[in-house]
């Protein structure tokens, strides 16, 4: 009898030994299922080995959104009806010089494409557009557009992640000639590109107005100068800033040779040596305290002079 309990007794360590093994087996497949399972959850964007910026954004959590409709240059729109601005530049706007390559070019490159978005400190502007720096098939769409000449650098802070990178770019397009830069280069006899000698150029910006620059825009101006010696018709001529807002035409304005034009921001009656942006007067004051970049095209859409500080 006593040997029968002992016999039980052996079975049932058996038994619960060989019940924990299988519970432990279990728990560690359960385990390896659920690795498994998170595994393919990681986002692995398409890279171009030759893009360094598009690198560091790899395996990163990155919003992506497909690109349905190009507006510009250098804004898009999703198929959620979102639309995306690229940060740290600016395109020409429709009507300007280069507005159309620049469209194309943008069209080109993200249409009907996955994009992928990376943020900077503010993510919204004014407009209520998604502020971002674009990838597209492993290139940085911003600076792109800025090396092929289509795009300028715009600094708005806080926003100047790339703004380094993309100045750079913009020098790059500047010194070969790209794009709207076409109009300060001249084409040698032996296909060498070498530097206009234009007589019409920006040679200042006062751009900090004593006080409130917004209450008082007659405190800020910009210079022209002619350095030639003959008259110079400047009708139709635009000068614009970085931003897609603040454009002045020329009209009916003649600048002798030798002689300056300042042209102020607010509102006053034009003079042969003075200027006036618009009357009324609009709410913000037109330079950038902080840096702007002013463009000026003759009638053709030629950049005759650019001023940057």
């Amino acid at each position: 009898m006593k040997s029968s309990k002992i016999f039980l007794l052996f079975f049932l360590g058996i038994l619960l030994i060989s019940l924990g093994l299988l519970s432990g087996k279990t728990a560690d497949k359960n385990l390896n299922d659920l690795q498994l399972t998170k595994e393919p959850s990681k986002i692995s964007l398409p890279v171009n080995p030759s893009v360094s910026l598009a690198e560091k954004i790899v395996n990163s959590n990155r919003k992506r959104v497909l690109v349905s409709k190009i507006l510009d240059g250098d804004t898009v729109e999703t198929n959620l009806g979102e639309k995306i601005r690229y940060l740290g530049i600016n395109t020409p706007e429709k009507g300007q010089p280069f507005a159309n390559e620049a469209t194309k070019l943008n069209q080109d490159l993200v249409l009907g494409k996955e994009i992928y978005l990376e943020f900077d400190i503010q993510t919204k502007d004014r407009y209520g557009r998604t502020l971002a720096y674009v990838y597209a098939s492993g290139i940085f769409i911003n600076l792109e557009m800025v090396k092929k000449g289509l795009g300028v650098s715009e600094t708005i802070q806080p926003n100047i992640k790339y703004q380094d990178e993309i100045v750079n770019a913009q020098k790059e397009a500047r010194d070969k000639c790209f794009g709207i830069w076409k109009g300060l280069c001249s084409q040698e006899e032996n296909g060498v590109l070498g530097k206009k000698d234009i007589c019409v150029k920006i040679i200042s910006i006062n751009a900090n107005a004593p006080g409130d620059d917004n209450k008082n825009k007659n405190g800020e101006w910009i210079e022209i100068k002619n350095s030639c010696q003959n008259q110079i018709s400047m009708d139709d001529w635009l000068l614009k800033d970085s931003s897609a807002s603040n454009n002045y035409t020329f009209k009916s304005f003649v600048l002798d040779g030798g002689k300056i034009i300042m042209l102020y921001s607010g509102c006053g009656n034009d003079q042969t040596d003075k200027l006036y942006w618009e009357c009324p007067e609009r709410k913000y004051a037109i330079w950038n305290n902080s840096g702007d970049h002013a463009f000026l095209y003759n009638e053709k859409g030629e950049l005759v002079s650019d001023y940057q500080y």
